[in-house]
């Protein structure tokens, strides 16, 4: 609501659908005894871990209502002054 009204310039949002969908992939290959899908490598500062990072959306004025309403993250009905 705020970015909508002007007061916060912008947020990250991790889509919690995508890390759940992400978990429970890994989770899955686990228990069949395979290896996650991985599309990155984290360094610790040891080693290069394999990673599958999951998207982190810049939300600002220009983009609020793409990425937090049209995406169906949250109901345009909990927010006012949407243009």
């Amino acid at each position: 609501q705020y970015i909508i009204d002007g007061k916060q310039s912008m947020t990250v949002l991790k889509d919690v659908r995508t890390l759940v969908a992400d978990a429970i992939s890994a989770a899955v290959a686990f228990v069949e005894g395979s290896t996650p899908p991985q599309t990155n490598t984290y360094n610790n500062g040891k080693i290069d871990v394999p990673a599958k990072p999951s998207e982190v959306i810049s939300v600002d004025q220009s983009n609020v209502k793409a990425a937090i309403i049209d995406s169906g993250y949250w109901p345009a009905s909990d927010f006012t002054g949407l243009k």
